[in-house]
């Protein structure tokens, strides 16, 4: 599964503002309510904290992977986040996070949710200079560009 094959551009923001990790999952969710793609956007923030909590989805890179499985979902969604600034994403993170993948997938699909979780992983595991390259975008159709070249590579 490639990831730029899922993504559009009005789901990335190349200007996250957020400085912790709690803000940064709310105002990703806060996104996703906005376009409609979701309801209950407290019940998702704390659902991703509570999977935080079981083990950080920061996975070096510069880049954290928070994921959950969310009730009522008809398709996977996938958010990409780009912090600037970078958030200090969990007290064990020695790194600044710049890249965010959420990713929230239907409950009844767990074969689909670990395939994309394994997609973003293995493309930010890979792709050592992707986050520097990410940084400089301006667009959204930039990042995806850069996904797209990034996940060719790694064929």
């Amino acid at each position: 599964m490639k990831l730029n094959s899922i993504l559009k551009p009005e789901f990335i923001k190349v200007n996250c503002r957020a400085e912790t990790r709690e803000d940064l999952l709310t105002e990703i969710v806060s996104e996703l309510k906005g376009m409609g793609l979701v309801d209950d956007e407290r019940r998702i923030v704390e659902k991703l904290l509570e999977r935080e909590r079981m083990g950080s989805t920061s996975i070096g890179n510069h880049a954290a992977v928070p994921h959950t499985k969310v009730h009522g979902l008809s398709s996977p969604i996938i958010f990409i986040a780009i912090s600037k600034k970078g958030i200090h994403y969990h007290e064990q993170d020695k790194d600044l996070v710049h890249l965010s993948i959420l990713i929230l997938s239907p409950n009844e699909s767990p074969i689909v949710h670990l395939q994309i979780l394994a997609a973003a992983a293995s493309l930010i595991k890979r792709s050592k200079n992707m986050i520097r390259e990410i940084l400089n975008v301006q667009t959204p159709d930039e990042v995806l560009e850069i996904i797209r070249r990034r996940e060719a590579e790694n064929d």
